[in-house]
């Protein structure tokens, strides 16, 4: 674990927000162990973290900001996954119902096409007729 050196505020409960926490120790200022998953929230928020005790070199996060365990981090990532599959899985559905649709398009469309050439066939019949009558 990495050691952050920080100026303690004047409660020392928190460490003080208008001084930046450093690498190297100075008179003053508090040695604090920080997880290496932490160092990104510590070094932006580093006021935000209240000391454990007087003495102590642990402090806590704030919390507001989330957990980065590795166990929590897999967690995100195995639930991104499975919301990755759901929609691939919903992708997949939605383009066979589509091919699906169209199949019942172009059977329809052919279906109606058959049907138009039998009416025209009457049509012309029943005018032949007509005029065969007429003459």
């Amino acid at each position: 674990m990495p050691i952050y050196y920080v100026k303690p505020d004047s409660d020392n409960q928190f460490p003080d927000k208008n001084t930046a926490p450093v690498l190297e120790s100075a008179d003053g200022l508090r040695a604090v162990n920080i997880p290496t998953t932490s160092i990104q929230y510590f070094t932006r928020y580093w006021w935000m973290y209240a000391f454990k005790s007087n003495d102590s070199q642990e402090v806590t996060a704030p919390g507001n900001l989330p957990n980065l365990d590795i166990d929590y981090l897999q967690g995100l990532i195995d639930k991104e996954g499975e919301t990755i599959q759901g929609l691939q899985t919903a992708l997949g559905s939605a383009t066979k119902a589509q091919v699906e649709a169209q199949q019942q398009f172009v059977t329809t469309q052919e279906q109606f096409q058959e049907q138009f050439v039998s009416l025209s066939q009457q049509i012309v019949a029943v005018q032949k007729q007509i005029a065969a009558k007429t003459e």
